[in-house]
């Protein structure tokens, strides 16, 4: 299932939707006469038995749709505005996974797992709009497959691993590429990663079911519908069992994600004329084969405070 949250109107907060087949949004939330979780937090903390009660839902709208029966609880997913589709407790992010990308900087690969913490404030949705900082000129994109925590875990065997996702979307790990590098010379990375918008996140979460392999996906940037980075999760260094071990001594609760690393094609790697940094106006689009597309447009205006 690909799980969702959007705002339907005059609504004061985001509903659980799950995107039928036509491209159509059932409004899990709104539907009455059930136990039903009303959020995707709340579905990924029911476990099991919160991912059957939502298709079980499902057969019947679509088992009512082909009986040519009105569902008010559906709409076309042209009508209604995505949100982010959860706020995870935490991002665990990882750094220069693909060799090819770490070329395109220092080129040292990490003798383990590594990286940073994302911070949660950051995410926005799909279609939102992502502020450059006025106090970079090297605004950077990276497209990654991120992965959803679906149960209480820490100290995970990397044999179990599978066992504690619940599924997949896309994060842009929007970087300031030179704050970064000077703050990565200290030995840390805060800033140059964490600034307002700078985790779009979305469109929505697949669960693990419809990927049976994680590590055989394409993913694609386009920049202005350009193709700047064109790979398969096949070439990450370290895969999803030894990241989820890792990074599981810090502990994981359901809904917290790991952002799996992106490969070349990057601004920071560019070596032609002009620049490939992110500028006002550009449209991001970042795709990963199974999940769908993450868009995001790039604004230079001041962000009100």
């Amino acid at each position: 299932m690909k799980l969702l949250t959007f705002r339907p109107a005059r609504a004061r907060s985001g509903h659980l939707g799950v995107l039928l087949a036509d491209n159509r949004v059932l409004d899990i939330t709104a539907l009455s006469g059930r136990r039903l979780p009303s959020t995707l937090l709340e579905c990924i903390q029911d476990g099991d038995a919160g991912l059957a009660a939502v298709r079980s839902a499902v057969a019947d709208a679509e088992a009512a749709l082909q009986r040519g029966e009105q569902v008010p609880q559906v709409f076309a997913l042209a009508d209604v505005t995505l949100e982010a589709p959860l706020k995870p407790g935490k991002i665990m992010a990882v750094g220069k996974n693909y060799a090819d990308h770490a070329a395109e900087g220092a080129g040292q690969v990490y003798s383990r797992v590594a990286g940073f913490v994302k911070l949660t404030s950051c995410v926005v949705p799909h279609n939102a709009t992502v502020r450059k900082p006025t106090w970079t000129d090297t605004f950077d994109y990276e497209n990654e497959l991120a992965i959803v925590i679906g149960r209480d875990c820490v100290e995970v065997p990397p044999e179990q691993a599978y066992d504690y996702v619940f599924g997949y979307t896309i994060m842009n790990d929007l970087s300031c590429r030179e704050t970064q590098f000077a703050e990565r010379k200290e030995g840390n990375i805060c800033i140059g990663k964490n600034f307002p918008t700078a985790a779009p996140l979305g469109p929505w979460v697949v669960t693990k079911d419809e990927i049976p392999d994680p590590h055989n996906l394409r993913i694609i940037t386009r920049v202005n519908g350009e193709v700047r980075q064109d790979s398969n999760t096949k070439n990450q260094i370290y895969n999803i069992p030894a990241q989820i071990a890792w990074y599981s001594h810090a502990g994981f609760e359901p809904g917290d994600l790991i952002s799996s690393g992106t490969p070349a094609g990057t601004g920071m790697g560019y070596k032609g004329p002009g620049t490939w940094y992110l500028q006002n106006g550009d449209q991001i689009e970042c795709e990963i084969e199974g999940i769908g597309i993450l868009a995001n447009t790039v604004s230079t205006r001041k962000r009100r405070s």
